[in-house]
């Protein structure tokens, strides 16, 4: 059975509440005053460090701070793992122009690591930027679930950090494998589907834990899809939906997986997927290399969705022209090649010797008129 560690989903991480509990200047500095006294009672070998720190968040009423750029890194457990180059400099035009109109918040950790605000901070460095405002929180126990809620439903966030980031999330809370989640999503939602129950685990997303724990209860299906199915509920998602439209970028071949995080799309991106080798009728480098051509054009023109897909059977229907002209001139040879190939021995010992002696002769013409074509089309010697 796949134990599965409930998140909490009364503490939803966004960025609105994060502000309003921060703004709490009161409270927060309450707080670092018992931090200070627990360190003196401790007797810290770092306690005047901790204290310097201390007091500085104390002084800043909005518990706003100035973090030189050096002490702060990124959160390898970010969901998005794409940041495209326009986009920072899109930021870093707005930095330039405007300032920084709001921290990023930052957990502690070793160093301190960035909860939001990864995209201004990476405009800053290009700016050459030496201190960032930021506010500091304690991590939540549950780091990479609060940061995936404050980009899932981001709609610039791509399929395929998304994907992988709701992957990376189950993984961690079940003993599931992360190639195993897929397919258990694609059976159970096939399944339901089919008996057209799928409409009731769509209803169960905007209700409470114990409603959804009651409602997977209910559909009588294996605890793995449950614990799947669980999981992309509490974290509001439509499991249809991501079964159809975020799993699939998991299977992509490598360079349209990396067309994406350059900015292509998920829907254009399953298209260009059909100019596989088996598709073209060509080997794996050939088809790749078609596939990288295809896709290029593709994002250099500003090809549609629909546009994309024209393209693409264009393309295939190309290669499948190709490769049935290349069968009928190849066929008539193949098939006298088997039927000479079925002439057995004990047929030969049967014949003749005036009929042996005129196959052979036919044979030795046909020997000399291969040896001829073969050296007309042989490459000439350097």
């Amino acid at each position: 059975m796949c134990a599965r560690k409930t998140p909490d989903i009364n503490n939803f991480f966004s960025p609105a509440k994060q502000s309003q509990q921060l703004s709490e200047a009161e409270k927060e500095i309450q707080r670092l005053r018992a931090e200070i006294e627990a360190l003196r009672s401790q007797g810290s070998a770092d306690l005047e460090a901790h204290l310097s720190t201390l007091r500085e968040q104390i002084q800043s009423q909005t518990g706003i701070l100035s973090i030189p750029m050096e002490q702060i890194e990124p959160n390898p457990e970010q969901p998005r793992q794409t940041f495209l180059p326009e986009s920072i400099e899109s930021m870093a035009r707005s930095l330039s122009r405007d300032g920084q109109l709001e921290p990023i918040i930052l957990v502690q950790r070793e160093k301190l690591v960035i909860f939001d605000g990864e995209r201004r901070w990476r405009s800053a460095k290009s700016l050459g930027w030496q201190n960032l405002q930021a506010v500091i929180i304690q991590e939540p126990e549950t780091l990479h679930r609060k940061a995936l809620l404050t980009s899932l439903h981001r709609e610039d966030l791509n399929p395929l950090d998304k994907a992988e980031a709701i992957v990376r999330e189950i993984v961690s809370n079940t003993d599931l494998e992360s190639q195993d989640i897929p397919r258990i999503l694609s059976t159970v939602v096939r399944r339901l589907n089919a008996h057209k129950r799928m409409n009731s685990v769509v209803e169960l997303i905007t209700a409470n834990a114990q409603a959804q724990q009651q409602g997977l209860d209910d559909l009588g299906i294996s605890d793995s899809e449950k614990v799947v199915l669980a999981f992309l509920l509490d974290l509001q998602l439509n499991p249809a939906s991501i079964e159809a439209n975020i799993f699939p970028m998991l299977s992509l071949p490598q360079d349209l997986k990396t067309a994406i995080r350059s900015g292509l799309k998920g829907v254009h991106a399953s298209a260009l997927q059909k100019l596989s080798a088996k598709n073209l009728g060509v080997i794996e480098e050939e088809a790749q290399s078609i596939r990288v051509n295809t896709t290029q054009k593709v994002m250099n023109e500003k090809l549609s969705a629909n546009a994309t897909r024209k393209l693409v059977n264009e393309i295939v229907g190309q290669h499948s022209q190709l490769s049935s002209t290349s069968s009928t001139t190849t066929k008539p040879l193949a098939t006298e090649a088997k039927r000479l190939q079925k002439l057995s021995v004990e047929t030969l010992k049967k014949a003749d010797k005036t009929q042996l002696m005129e196959l052979q002769e036919i044979l030795r013409q046909k020997l000399t008129e291969i040896e001829a074509v073969l050296n007309e089309n042989a490459e000439p010697s350097p």
